[in-house]
C-alpha cells in the first residue's frame, strides 16, 4: 500500500497534469473559433468570386481544357501535431471508400499527395502510388504560403498532363462537435459546375462588362477558385484538428479527475489510519503510565 508521502506526490502530479490539460483545452477552443471566423470570412469572399464567375460564364464556356489521361490525384490533408486521437488514421479508410464510389474508379490510375508526415506514412504503408508530400500549416498565417506550394504543384502536374482530375480529402467540424471527413473534387471545372454558375440570379438589373480579355479574366478567377477551395480545406482541417484535441483533452480531464478522486480517497483513508494509530499509541502509553503510577 502506498505511503502518505507517495500519495501526496501523486496528487500533486495529477493537479499539474490537470492544469496542463485545461490550458490545452482553452487553446484548442480559442483556435477553433479563430479558424471558424476565417472560414466565415472566406465564404463572404467566395460569394463575390462566384458573382464574377456568373458574369464570365454568361458570355461563354470556361477556358480550362481537360487534361485527357487516365490519372486521378487525391490530396489527403492530415496533421503532424499530437494528442488529437485518430485524426489521421480515420482519413485513409474514408479515402478508399470514396475512391471506390467515384465514376472513374474502374480502369483509372490513382495517385496520392499527402499533407502531413503521419498521413504520408499511412499512404506509403498502404502500398499505393505516393508522389507529392507537403508539410501541414501550423497556424492561420502559414496557410497562404502552403496554398502557394500546392498551386504550384497542381499547375506543374496539369501543364505536364500528369492528371485529369484532382480531389481533396480532409476533416471538417461536425454538427454536434468533433469532426468528420469529406471528399471533394476540385478539378476539372466541368459543364455541370459552369451551368450552375451561369444560371445564378444576378442581384442587380444590369450585368457588369468585362474590361479585361477572357483569357486574363479566366486566369484571375481560376486562381481565386483554387485559393478559396484550398484555403477552406486547410482551415477546416486545422479547426477539426483542434476539435479532435479538445475531445482528447476532455477525456483526459475526466480521467485525471477520476484519478484525483481515487487518490484523494486513499490519502484521506491513509491519514485517518495514521491518526488513529497515533491516538491509540498515546492512549496505550497513557494507560501504561497510569498503571505504573498506581503501583
Amino acid at each position: 500500500m502506498p505511503t502518505l508521502e507517495t500519495l501526496g506526490r501523486r496528487i500533486r502530479t495529477a493537479h499539474e497534469l490537470l492544469s496542463v490539460v485545461k490550458t490545452m483545452k482553452s487553446l484548442a477552443a480559442v483556435n477553433i473559433r479563430q479558424f471558424e471566423r476565417a472560414v466565415a470570412s472566406l465564404e463572404q469572399y467566395r460569394r463575390v468570386v462566384d458573382m464574377g464567375w456568373s458574369v464570365f460564364l454568361r458570355m461563354g464556356r470556361p477556358m480550362l481544357q481537360r487534361s485527357r489521361n487516365d490519372v486521378d490525384v487525391c490530396m489527403v490533408v492530415g496533421s503532424d501535431q499530437g494528442m488529437c486521437g485518430q485524426f489521421n488514421e480515420s482519413l485513409w479508410p474514408f479515402v478508399l471508400e470514396q475512391v471506390a464510389k467515384t465514376e472513374s474508379a474502374n480502369g483509372r490510375k490513382w495517385r496520392y499527395w499527402s499533407v502531413g508526415e503521419k498521413v504520408r506514412g499511412i499512404i506509403e504503408d498502404a502500398g499505393v502510388v505516393h508522389d507529392v508530400h507537403l508539410s501541414p500549416p501550423g497556424s492561420l498565417n502559414a496557410v497562404n504560403r502552403k496554398i502557394h506550394e500546392i498551386v504550384l504543384a497542381i499547375e506543374k502536374w496539369w501543364s505536364a498532363k500528369k492528371m485529369e482530375t484532382f480531389f481533396i480529402c480532409h476533416h471538417v467540424l461536425g454538427a454536434q462537435g468533433g469532426y468528420a471527413p469529406v471528399f471533394q473534387r476540385v478539378l476539372p471545372l466541368d459543364e455541370t459546375w459552369a451551368e450552375e454558375h451561369r444560371r445564378t440570379t444576378w442581384p442587380g438589373r444590369c450585368l457588369p462588362m468585362l474590361s479585361a480579355s477572357r483569357e486574363t479574366m479566366f486566369a484571375h478567377l481560376f486562381r481565386q477558385y483554387l485559393f478559396i477551395f484550398l484555403y477552406r480545406a486547410l482551415t477546416q482541417s486545422l479547426a477539426s484538428e483542434n476539435a479532435a484535441r479538445l475531445v482528447a483533452m476532455q477525456a483526459a480531464e475526466k480521467n485525471i479527475l477520476e484519478t484525483l478522486d481515487d487518490l484523494t480517497g486513499q490519502f484521506r483513508e491513509q491519514r485517518q489510519t495514521a491518526i488513529t494509530a497515533e491516538l491509540l499509541d498515546i492512549v496505550s502509553g497513557f494507560e501504561a503510565l497510569s498503571d505504573e503510577g498506581s503501583l
